[in-house]
């Protein structure tokens, strides 16, 4: 519209002041549920007309305190304290331009700038401002006193209107707000009477925690006349305590009650000694009749010092000190560890990246400044199926307060394949069994601050098998001798005692942890009473964590079978020692060098040498049967395959096999892992070998390869061999075999130890091969579709 009727340069602070000027103040809601009332769109463009022409409508008005930390936007007090002194308040107004507008015009607009202010109390009789205010571009600051010794207990609000006394038709042109949530006096028992409910009614109370008070019992009772009405009336029941540097959700709870006739509910809510909270009651909007209820509130607990238990491997145990300062508590300590965090970083080779976005989105308009990305990428094992919460502990638990612009964590399955996503508050991601990768995407538009976060630390959370529970002595002295824990007793009102946490035993600890690796759960300190209402305990408990100890080093079994003698001289273990360590690195070239064709050339060195040396003749087998190369050298394949055949002798292994070692026997043990070894090595070349005769279109030299193979070992029980087993069925047309193979084998991970490797995206591919050649069209579109999803050729974007 005001493009329309050319009004082409308006600011927002221009609308601002057109809607806040001509809102519609509702006199049954309260000006923290509608601020300026609602909004008359006919109104507000009727002001914008009306004042076009007025140049200082345009500017930005910018209010704060001088005086208080944060220097915030208005006035606000809710402690106990503050609530019980006068104060005075220094209000400094600053007219703002933009900061890239160095026209002349603007500048001498500035110079000329001088507006003359009447300002207006709401509330005069216990907020006092001057009468007047003179402001010139560079601004200024007035004073501001405000009374609340004068104030009854609950939430009081009143604004400090500015007006331009040359255009008072401008209306507002800014304003101080100004709330004081006066606490009731501080009680360890309040009762706040009989409530009766209008519909959408909010009942507020302010109350004043005693210090020493952890938590606090809040008594509903329904006080309806007429006992044989059966209906219920939904009720919420909401608190909140205000904490530094904290959101709202970590001091709050929310709860809804279905009361019948004279039904009680007794709820306990945990609150921070000295620190005023806000109880709200409300009737739910759709509660019908008549709602009586009767509100009362004890305030109960004991404090614990420190409040966050921390326990250090090798520590010696963690001692903590309660002190009662409300009334005589019960006290039984306890305390579960539930859940395991595991510290990761980034991938040392191309773990971290920072980049501009190059979307038009990317460019903040009013400076022209780009946005940077930086991107880690985490890598963990996880050694079954389950849950895990990826935690960021620098960046999350903030938003708009947040040093960065935002972050972002991506988590995949070791084929890419989307899990979940985790931001500021993360939930738990389901992952399987094997690689899982994090991509976490941070913003801001200066690189040098996300260099910072390059080698920035997670932590990969997961909730225990089973909880471990810690033992609570009475003293240090029993702590170490780990007699006489702590018993059920009484702490009086102004007492304290003392108490030692041990640590758990390395029996409890989950397999695969690490040194560094961190337990935690919850403690508890008071013991409930079934003569007494509520839980009879801080909900929630308190924090208490373990950091895990190095393992313990194993000791030799003695047990053991000693080993046998080495017969061999000097001469011959250097040497044995040097042909080892020749077909080890032959194993170790990398890419660029076999290609270069070291490998061949050292192996046909290494061959004149040891030509019967099993180790290297594997070695020759695996280079040979390589997945880029192999259908190349089928032959090669089948040749080094023979070589190894012809080196080891099947009646010596049947011989061998035939009957059980002696495990006592030192030389029998040294033959079985030799023999053993034999075997293993037998068993893959005749794997390849009737791969490979398979790839040459030798069915039958297949068959009787294979069955050389079922001689030693079972390959449908063994996913080394899977391969083989699937190609079995599949020369056989055995494609119902030949699928539900492949759905078994669709959730492990063969990309390791196979002869081989098959990736889950190679699996998919055979399976939907399958489902085609069995006719399952819908089935074979639908696995085609999905296995885009399964194992996509990249990472999903930000």
């Amino acid at each position: 519209a005001c493009k329309a009727n050319g009004m082409t340069n308006v600011t927002p602070s221009r609308i601002q002041k057109a809607m806040e000027n001509t809102a519609q103040f509702m006199d049954n809601l309260t000006v923290h549920q509608q601020g300026w009332g609602m909004i008359q769109c006919e109104k507000a463009w009727e002001y914008l007309v009306a004042h076009k022409d007025c140049e200082t409508e345009d500017l930005h008005f910018e209010v704060h305190l001088d005086n208080r930390s944060g220097s915030p936007r208005g006035v606000y007090l809710r402690q106990p304290d503050e609530c019980q002194v006068k104060h005075s308040f220094s209000v400094s107004v600053d007219p703002l331009y933009k900061k890239d507008d160095v026209a002349e015009e603007t500048q001498q607009a500035k110079c000329n700038l001088e507006i003359k202010f009447r300002l207006e109390s709401t509330e005069p009789s216990w907020v006092q401002v001057p009468d007047f205010f003179m402001l010139m571009h560079n601004g200024r600051s007035f004073k501001v006193d405000v009374d609340p010794t004068k104030l009854k207990a609950g939430v009081h609000t009143a604004t400090v209107l500015a007006y331009d006394t040359e255009r008072p038709e401008r209306g507002v042109v800014f304003s101080v707000p100004i709330t004081v949530a006066k606490p009731m006096k501080e009680a360890n028992q309040i009762s706040l009477g009989e409530l009766e409910y209008e519909p959408t009614e909010v009942k507020r109370f302010m109350l004043s925690v005693p210090s020493g008070a952890t938590w606090m019992d809040v008594t509903l009772q329904d006080q309806r006349p007429d006992a044989s009405d059966g209906s219920p009336r939904l009720l919420i029941l909401h608190t909140v305590q205000m904490l530094p540097h904290a959101p709202y959700n970590n001091s709050e709870c929310k709860k809804y009650y279905n009361l019948t006739a004279n039904e009680t509910k007794v709820t306990s809510i945990a609150v921070h000694g000295g620190v005023t909270c806000e109880l709200v009651c409300a009737r739910y909007w759709n509660a019908l009749g008549t709602t009586k209820v009767n509100l009362s509130v004890q305030f109960r607990g004991v404090r614990p010092t420190p409040s966050r238990i921390q326990l250090t491997g090798g520590g010696g145990g963690s001692c903590v000190r309660l002190l009662s300062e409300v009334q005589n508590e019960f006290i039984n300590p306890s305390a579960k560890l539930s859940k395991w965090k595991t510290p990761i970083r980034p991938k040392a080779d191309g773990g971290f990246i920072i980049a501009p976005l190059g979307d038009e989105r990317d460019v903040i308009p009013s400076t022209n400044k780009h946005i940077y990305e930086l991107v880690l990428t985490y890598e963990f094992t996880q050694e079954e199926d389950g849950s895990v919460r990826p935690r960021c502990p620098a960046l999350q638990g903030f938003l708009y307060e947040s040093a960065y612009e935002s972050q972002l964590m991506i988590i995949f399955d070791g084929e890419k394949q989307f899990l979940g996503v985790a931001d500021s508050w993360p939930d738990e991601i389901k992952v399987p069994k094997g690689t899982v990768t994090i991509r976490m995407q941070v913003r801001h538009d200066k690189p040098e601050m996300l260099e910072k976060l390059k080698d920035m630390i997670i932590w990969i959370e997961r909730k225990l098998d089973k909880e471990v529970s810690l033992s609570v002595y009475t003293s240090k002295e029993k702590l170490m001798v780990g007699s006489d824990t702590f018993k059920r007793r009484t702490l009086r009102k102004g007492c304290n005692c003392s108490m030692f946490f041990a640590e758990p035993p390395a029996s409890k600890l989950p397999t695969g942890y690490k040194a560094g690796d961190i337990l935690f759960g919850k403690a508890h300190f008071e013991s409930g009473d079934s003569a007494l209402s509520g839980d009879g305990k801080r909900p929630g408990g308190y924090a208490i964590f373990y950091i895990v100890p190095p393992k313990a080093a194993k000791a030799k079994d003695a047990a053991v079978t000693p080993e046998a003698p080495d017969e061999r001289t000097v001469e011959e273990k250097m040497a044995e020692a040097v042909r080892d360590l020749k077909v080890e690195y032959l194993g170790k070239l990398t890419k660029e060098e076999k290609e270069k064709g070291k490998f061949q050339e050292i192996y046909a060195a290494l061959e004149t040498e040891y030509s019967n040396h099993l180790p290297l003749l594997l070695q020759s087998l695996q280079h040979v049967d390589n997945e880029k190369k192999r259908k190349d050298q089928l032959d090669e394949v089948v040749e080094a395959a023979d070589k190894i055949v012809a080196q080891v002798s099947e009646d010596e292994l049947a011989h061998h096999f035939g009957k059980n070692h002696d495990k006592d026997d030192p030389k029998a043990v040294k033959d079985r892992k030799k023999m053993t070894d034999k075997k293993t090595t037998l068993c893959e070349a005749w794997a390849r070998k009737a791969r490979a005769l398979l790839d040459q279109g030798k069915g039958d030299a297949f068959d009787a390869s294979l069955k050389e193979l079922k001689k030693w070992v079972n390959i449908d029980k063994d996913d080394k061999f899977a391969i083989l087993v699937l190609e079995r069925e599949k020369k056989a047309k055995r494609y119902g075999a030949m699928l539900k193979c492949l759905n078994l084998l669709v959730n492990k991970d063969l990309t390791k130890g196979g002869i081989c490797p098959l990736s889950k995206s190679d699996i998919l591919t055979k399976r939907a091969e399958v489902l085609e050649t069995l006719g399952y069209s819908a089935l074979f579109e639908y696995d085609k579709a999905s296995r885009l999803l399964s194992c996509p050729k990249s990472y999903k974007l930000f």
